[in-house]
């Protein structure tokens, strides 16, 4: 078995900022604009099915970046590494008898990493992928959406006291009508950033 670790993210269609794939998932939400973009199955399986023979036949510690335009504006990184801990850079214990569903955890640090197996909509072509760690799935990353307690922004009109929740980021001013958009610096309060995170797909 080998494996290779996945650095991805695209730019969103709508506002142009820059949105990470923690996995291999076919949805996902822009954190500066809210909107929600749908990802292509067939996006997934033109990467993977380039980078599992290249990264198959690479030395381990090489790996490639590149630029990829198409459905949507991609950067992505691929390299040749056997699953470490982000955290402390520590090698994982024979990472190749880990059993999909369950977790690994690092011995150095005590950080847990999810091994999953594959998803059921990868075709026949891509069945060489036996797990993969620290992926997100789809249906996972919904706990990052909460937001926090409501806060209270003095409308910029009339001065009025507005009650900010973080389901919108216009809000109307029940005293004068007015429509406020959150700055940045509340709204990413609200709704804090999505971090990039490396992946590994684990292959026979």
């Amino acid at each position: 078995m080998f494996s290779f670790r996945v650095e991805c993210s695209i730019r969103c269609p709508r506002c142009d900022r820059p949105v990470f794939l923690n996995g291999p998932v076919t949805a996902t939400r822009c954190r500066s604009c809210r909107s929600d973009i749908e990802i292509p199955r067939d996006y997934w399986e033109g990467i993977l099915e380039d980078g599992i023979p290249e990264m198959r036949g690479s030395e381990k510690g090489t790996g490639t970046g590149s630029t990829i335009f198409g459905t949507f504006n991609t950067s992505l990184t691929l390299a040749r590494f056997d699953p470490y801990c982000d955290s402390c850079k520590t090698d994982f214990t024979d990472p190749w008898s880990l059993t999909p569903g369950t977790s690994y955890t690092c011995g150095e640090c005590g950080e847990v990493y999810p091994v999953d197996p594959p998803p059921g909509w990868m075709p026949e072509k891509l069945q060489s992928v036996a797990m993969l760690i620290n992926a997100e799935l789809d249906g996972e990353g919904a706990e990052e959406e909460t937001v926090s307690d409501p806060v209270a922004l003095a409308c910029p009109q009339c001065g009025g006291w507005l009650q900010v929740d973080g389901s919108d980021r216009l809000v109307s001013c029940q005293y004068c009508d007015v429509q406020v958009y959150l700055p940045d610096d509340l709204w990413f309060r609200l709704h804090p950033v999505r971090r990039k995170r490396r992946w590994f797909v684990v292959c026979r």
